[in-house]
């Protein structure tokens, strides 16, 4: 072969050779990138998952503390009314004391 064709081909195999490099460069530019973006989500699925979770006891502790509140005034409401029973029943005995003394006092005379 002359000289022209022997340049010719190691100008070729260089392309290639190039070519080739590049290629390499760009698939572990590719992997670095998939890796990255990997890593990336499951950060991000992370954090997801542990806001999910805050936020779910966060409406656990509020649905417990309103749960906590209508039982207390349940429970107010419920005194009150007792209280206020027993108001009434005292005044009723205090009513049928004076008619108690009344009457002992009748039968002794």
């Amino acid at each position: 072969m002359d000289k022209g064709g022997d340049q010719m081909i190691q100008e070729t195999i260089n392309v290639v050779k190039e070519t080739e490099e590049k290629a390499e460069k760009i698939v572990k530019d590719a992997r670095q990138q998939a890796d990255a973006m990997v890593a990336k989500a499951k950060e991000d699925a992370k954090l997801f998952k542990e806001a999910q979770l805050k936020s779910l006891r966060e409406d656990a502790a509020s649905k417990m503390e309103a749960a906590k509140e209508e039982a207390e005034a349940e429970q107010e409401k419920a005194l009150r009314g007792v209280q206020e029973e027993i108001a009434a029943l005292r005044e009723k005995a205090a009513q049928k004391e004076s008619q108690a003394v009344e009457a002992v006092i009748a039968n002794l005379y």
